[in-house]
């Protein structure tokens, strides 16, 4: 009797430990698009135009995520990011830049779930 009740327990856990490390994902790669944010803004700011250089920006993405930049000129930047453990894909455009989905709206972050 005893393991059929922890081996429900366990049934009903798993899924929600999933959730918990998707979201972890989730929250890592929107936390880089909006640093990499920031930092394009100081970049723009000392030179009025934007890079898709890491080195230049000084700029580290956290263990796991892959930011790509789709475009960077004087005029905007965009970026998608992924995670070596999730499906999911973020990506954000500022300026005028093209959409990038799953961003819909300039200077917002869009995640695929």
């Amino acid at each position: 009797m005893v393991l059929v009740v922890i081996g429900i327990l366990v049934g009903l856990s798993i899924p929600r430990l999933h959730q918990f490390k998707h979201q972890f994902y989730l929250t890592a790669m929107i936390s880089d698009l909006r640093n990499l944010a920031a930092t394009e803004e100081g970049y723009w700011s000392t030179g009025d135009s934007y890079t898709s250089d890491f080195s230049a920006l000084r700029f580290n993405v956290s263990q796991g995520v892959w930011v790509t930049f789709v475009q960077a000129d004087s005029l905007g930047w965009s970026a998608t990011a992924t995670h070596d453990n999730d499906t999911s894909t973020c990506a954000i455009y500022y300026g005028n830049a093209p959409p990038v989905a799953p961003a819909t709206v300039k200077n917002y972050i869009g995640c695929s779930k």
